[in-house]
């Protein structure tokens, strides 16, 4: 193939043969016109041939239950699993439990179902997913670059202020479907030590955040009754701060 002022010269071999049929120029618009009818013309003929051929032998002889682990193949719209001893089995996979395994492709996977033999003795695995809902890890990280402190809830930001240098968590308590984070707030100078806020992260619901208490001192006593959580804060006026667990309200004690 060679460039000639804007054109292409093609030249077309028989494969079975290796005799050149015809030699022609044509333009480089006319080259990409051709090549993708030819790639229109060839997904015809595999269609073709996927269609002619059955999915599944017409009746099922038996289904025994099974765990496979292998190495997660697809291509041409399907799905297969390759045993470490060398054994191929064809997944069934819809649209409904997909999403389970299209992120796990080259992957060594376990999987639990069942093996399906046909009467033809073509065999097929039946994956069986846990349908339930995913659980979020609730892991809490933090940024402290160019001067902002942000804390991420799951990798989500959730929290940001060019005020403090640094924060963390002080302390968890464990609640349903979640967990109450003390988390502590620095500047990271001697004035104001630490200033503190509660995160609550659920399953199934947004993040809550507090607002910032706190007098700046950095050695809190933190007290849980269950249905309370108290932090007492030494200084001069001392502060305490209480955190109900019905209804996620803060309140300075007085």
């Amino acid at each position: 193939m060679s460039y000639k002022m804007g054109f292409l010269s093609v030249t077309y071999i028989d494969i079975s043969s290796g005799k050149v049929l015809l030699a022609d120029l044509m333009s480089l618009e006319g080259f990409i016109m051709f090549k993708k009818s030819q790639l229109f013309l060839q997904s015809l003929l595999l269609l073709g041939a996927v269609a002619a051929v059955p999915t599944h032998a017409t009746e099922l002889e038996s289904m025994i239950p099974a765990t496979l682990t292998g190495k997660l193949n697809y291509a041409t719209l399907n799905y297969w699993l390759v045993t470490p001893e060398g054994s191929s089995y064809e997944l069934r996979i819809n649209d409904n439990n997909e999403p389970f395994i299209m992120d796990k492709i080259g992957q060594e996977i376990t999987l639990k179902g069942a093996i399906l033999t046909y009467t033809d003795n073509s065999q097929y695995f039946q994956p069986k997913f846990d349908q339930g809902p995913q659980v979020k890890p609730l892991k809490f990280t933090k940024n402290t670059e160019d001067g902002t402190a942000s804390l991420y809830l799951d990798d989500n930001e959730i929290y940001a202020s060019d005020e403090y240098g640094n924060l963390g968590v002080e302390k968890e308590f464990p609640i349903a479907d979640g967990k109450v984070s003390l988390i502590w707030l620095s500047t990271g100078g001697t004035a104001c030590p630490a200033m503190f806020m509660y995160v609550v992260a659920r399953q199934d619901s947004l993040p809550l955040i507090t607002t910032e208490f706190g007098n700046c001192s950095d050695i809190p006593t933190i007290t849980n009754n269950k249905d309370k959580i108290t932090v007492a804060l030494p200084g001069n006026p001392a502060q305490t701060w209480v955190f109900d667990l019905n209804n996620f309200k803060l309140n300075e004690k007085q």
